[in-house]
């Protein structure tokens, strides 16, 4: 399976186009304006990843992915939900399978509105969902671009086009299109094209024109298609908070005061039976979902109480693929904690117990191998609940 790493780059050319249309001007000043107030902010990125090959009219959907994406500095960072923080480091390492695209959330309209590389054509007024907007075309030569694709086997840079939709009055965008030009050959991509629109939310006491969805596909040599479908939503200002999180905060609770806890390092080669804490419902499950098991009984070694029956494990689920005669869940846990203690893992999967599994030996082909500390469990196909209590077996 090949993937797609998607990186859009903000550039300013080295000359100004002459700006003979007015409008045009009115507009790029607005934007540039707004993306300016913008705060730095954080939202929840939900992403729908679906496939079609060429003889397929329908997308099937592959996996959902969740993962917070901020924007601190004009910087495009990404985080698991419930990570303590942002880390500064390569989007693939978060991700390094499947298609996913970065720019979305900011720089490719500023890129587009602040810089001097794009050409523009006005089209003129249109109807966009109903809407009225004004509509123009844009192009950016591959030597004055800074749109760079990475596939699994190589990466340039390539030359791009598109358009975007303004309102009228307002001058708010509305909608901006990105397709690439002339792929290198490197690639082994037919195609590749991008969509975003915006609308007005809310952050703090604050009204903000912020992405709203994308959607983004990409066509390879054979006429396979991937599709990204992607929502933000739970948008807020974003505060250097210690811990990630999607809900309100509650103004009458006071801030804790951190505890200190005891930093273990546990022995190689102990069992670690865990039992669920949450449901894992495989219709809602999304990669990057938090996930939280117990310890069953008191874990020691050589006589010594280590953890204590009931620390609690904390992971991610790191996969759900969808094929059509099976299911593939895919857990890593990378904490265990209690009020005492804390302790990083780097676990080994042994078994899984409580729910139906596909039976051994039964030949089941995985989208991608499996990534350092997954735990892999093939159920059936179709909706599964894998429920409370679920016990699985781990060694360090």
């Amino acid at each position: 399976m090949w993937r797609l790493l998607l990186t859009g780059i903000l550039t300013f050319g080295l000359h100004a186009q002459p700006e003979a249309d007015s409008v045009l001007a009115q507009i790029k000043n607005h934007m540039v304006e707004t993306l300016a107030r913008q705060p730095n902010y954080t939202c929840l990125e939900t992403v729908e990843r679906s496939r079609r090959d060429g003889s397929t009219r329908k997308f099937r959907l592959q996996d959902t992915l969740r993962i917070e994406v901020a924007l601190v500095d004009g910087k495009e960072m990404f985080a698991w939900p419930g990570s303590k923080q942002f880390e500064d480091r390569d989007f693939r390492e978060l991700i390094p399978t499947g298609t996913f695209g970065t720019g979305d959330f900011a720089l490719h309209a500023r890129s587009v509105f602040g810089g001097n590389s794009p050409v523009y054509q006005p089209q003129g007024e249109q109807k966009l969902d109903g809407r009225p907007a004004v509509q123009y075309d844009f192009r950016v030569a591959r030597q004055r671009s800074g749109y760079q694709i990475r596939t699994r086997d190589a990466e340039a840079v390539i030359g791009y086009h598109g358009s975007f939709y303004v309102d009228p009055q307002s001058f708010d965008l509305m909608r901006l299109e990105v397709v690439g030009d002339d792929l290198p050959s490197q690639l082994k991509l037919k195609a590749i094209w991008d969509r975003m629109d915006y609308a007005h939310l809310r952050i703090g006491d604050g009204d903000f024109l912020l992405p709203d969805s994308s959607e983004i596909v990409v066509i390879d040599l054979n006429g396979e298609e991937s599709r990204n479908r992607v929502r933000f939503s739970a948008c807020h200002q974003y505060a250097g908070r210690s811990t990630l999180s999607f809900e309100d905060p509650d103004p009458a609770a006071g801030t804790p005061a951190p505890v200190s806890k005891a930093e273990l390092e546990l022995p190689a080669n102990l069992d670690l039976m865990l039992s669920l804490v949450d449901e894992i419902d495989t219709d809602k499950a999304a990669i990057g979902d938090p996930v939280r098991a117990q310890l069953t009984g008191d874990l020691k070694w050589k006589g010594h109480l280590l953890a204590p029956k009931g620390a609690t494990a904390s992971g991610r689920i790191s996969r759900v693929e969808r094929h059509p005669n099976f299911t593939l869940l895919g857990v890593i846990f990378s904490e265990l904690e209690s009020a005492t203690f804390h302790a990083r893992l780097d676990l080994s999967f042994d078994r899984v117990a409580g729910v139906d599994t596909l039976k051994p030996g039964r030949d089941w082909l995985m989208n991608t191998p499996p990534l350092d500390h997954e735990g892999l469990v093939p159920l059936k196909a179709g909706r599964v609940r894998v429920l409370r209590g679920t016990l699985m077996v781990w060694r360090t």
